[in-house]
């Protein structure tokens, strides 16, 4: 003689929310490799910044050339 028993209804509820638990779960884990994708791609830009502020500008640019006294051809 059982004292207690589960319900058809009861069932349908108990798998109903495993499906839910099983879903949060692989929704956490979705999340969780996203935001470490994320992560490790915003530490690699900021990186990158830095190091195009630390590359050291050109040369200053050569004084214009003395006019000629000659005709410019062409």
């Amino acid at each position: 003689m059982a004292l207690a028993r589960i319900t058809r209804p009861g069932l349908v509820s108990i798998a109903v929310l495993v499906a839910i638990l099983w879903g949060c779960i692989f929704m956490e884990r979705h999340l969780l490799r996203n935001s470490k994708i994320e992560t490790y791609r915003a530490l690699r830009d900021i990186r990158y910044l830095k190091f195009k502020r630390r590359v050291e500008p050109t040369s200053q640019p050569a004084p214009p050339a003395a006019p000629s006294t000659g005709p410019v051809v062409g």
